[in-house]
């Protein structure tokens, strides 16, 4: 029997699993879509304007994404108390968090688009990011501030994922990617024909992102029939409730994209910019396995929460249990036969002319990753229930443990002393950590509530 049969008959709600399978595949299928279209992207730009100035963009970029926790996890606890509020029909509950919370979020996002844009209309940028040619000097500016305006402008518009999710309709959010995914790829292509400069290229293709993401937006609202008569004012005690989950998760999720990134530059900043090509080559290989893995640990997301809005602690245990199993067979196992052939998987990808990694460092990122992914289901089932606050003090002691591990092993063992230090700092406290926390949780959970008359003696 496969391990994630017996998941699916005994998901609850009549047609949860018939939505469980659609979010799968349609995740599967957007995740795809959307690797295939940044490839084919690249040419384009590197074609029309030149290798500095799409490094410029795909630099630019990466700082944006930085920021993406700016919201304080506000997104994330509307999402789960969303998914309650639609599991019991309240749906004028819910229609009153999702206004405050996304009115909250469009004042964020215009402050920090103005704060942005004054910091940019500052900055020398081509001394910034050592720009040489002199049409992405005079393009930078402008194409900071695109980038800005889009990102800033996402803030709000993001909740059309979160929605779709705490409504068990997540195969809309990925249809949505997808279709923004060609559409920026068919701006980028129209643009490159037409000699659209660079500041043009970034808004209409981040800008196609953004659309699809306001479409999906509006028509949830319609078919939820929340644009249907006066809304109520902002709730400041709304923001204060949720944030005061969402910080959390926030403080975790920025640690974690840290730490991943980190190794990258101890590397660099130690050993040459070269060595970091190796490292980076494996590590763009091994992600392939994490984007099956969260294309079947996203569905279990609003699933969890909608079982614990109604009590169903025996489904969440036997849920966990069968997501390790689809981990074990589905991503670690394939992960290690690939790990196996790594090198010349690199080889044939890049060519025999560059850097190709040595199987200690292979082998090191197949171990971390590894971890990574197995404690993976733990981290879903404690974010969906918004029991992170202790995940987030285990990463932050990690981060510290891990980053001077690293610093310490780079000199002497080099890359995969970099990858061992973030192995024996960071994963020990994540791993074991998030097991505990989900064990706990559930032992918690499943008790009987203590009769009143007891609780007061």
């Amino acid at each position: 029997m496969k391990p994630w049969a017996p998941l699916l008959a005994k998901l609850r709600s009549g047609d949860l699993p018939h939505r469980f399978v659609t979010f799968f595949a349609t995740s599967l299928a957007a995740r795809g879509a959307g690797i295939v279209c940044q490839l084919l992207q690249v040419p384009l730009v590197v074609s029309a304007l030149g290798s500095e100035a799409f490094g410029l963009w795909m630099t630019m970029t990466s700082i944006t994404s930085l920021m993406q926790f700016a919201d304080l996890g506000l997104g994330i606890g509307l999402q789960n108390r969303l998914t309650e509020q639609f599991t019991h029909d309240q749906s004028a509950a819910a229609r009153a968090q999702f206004g405050s919370v996304f009115a909250f979020l469009a004042v964020v996002g215009l402050a920090l688009g103005s704060l942005l844009t004054i910091v940019v209309s500052h900055l020398d940028l081509a001394a910034l990011f050592h720009l040489r040619e002199t049409a992405t000097i005079a393009q930078a500016p402008v194409a900071a501030l695109a980038l800005c305006v889009v990102f800033c402008a996402g803030f709000p518009l993001g909740l059309a994922q979160r929605l779709a999710f705490a409504r068990h309709e997540g195969w809309m959010f990925n249809i949505a990617q997808a279709a923004g995914s060609v559409g920026a790829l068919a701006m980028v292509a129209v643009g490159t024909r037409s000699g659209w400069s660079l500041g043009l290229l970034i808004a209409a293709a981040q800008g196609a992102l953004l659309a699809a993401n306001g479409i999906l937006l509006l028509v949830q609202l319609v078919q939820l029939g929340w644009l249907r008569g006066p809304g109520r004012p902002l709730q400041f005690a709304t923001i204060r409730e949720l944030l005061g989950v969402g910080a959390f998760f926030s403080v975790q999720q920025i640690v974690s994209t840290v730490m991943f990134s980190l190794p990258q530059v101890i590397i660099s900043a130690a050993l040459g910019a070269a060595a970091v090509t190796p490292y980076n080559l494996v590590q763009r290989l091994f992600n392939l396995f994490a984007v099956v893995q969260n294309s079947f640990l996203l569905p279990l997301w609003p699933a969890y929460a909608r079982a614990r809005a109604r009590g169903e602690f025996d489904w969440m245990r036997r849920a966990l249990r069968r997501s390790f199993q689809a981990t074990v067979l589905g991503c670690i196992a394939p992960l290690v036969v690939c790990a196996c052939f790594a090198p010349w998987i690199i080889r044939l990808w890049v060519g025999a002319g560059h850097v190709l990694p040595d199987y200690r460092l292979v082998w090191l990122l197949c171990l971390l990753n590894a971890l990574t992914f197995f404690q993976q289901p733990c981290l879903y089932l404690l974010v969906a229930v918004s029991e992170v606050r202790a995940s987030a003090y285990y990463s932050v002691l990690g981060a510290v443990t891990g980053t001077l591990l690293m610093l310490a092993l780079v000199r002497g063992a080099g890359a995969p002393g970099v990858v061992l230090g973030l192995l024996l700092g960071y994963m020990p406290f994540n791993v074991l950590g998030n097991l505990f926390e989900a064990r706990r949780y559930l032992l918690r959970a499943a008790r009987p509530a203590e009769p009143a008359s007891l609780a007061t003696t």
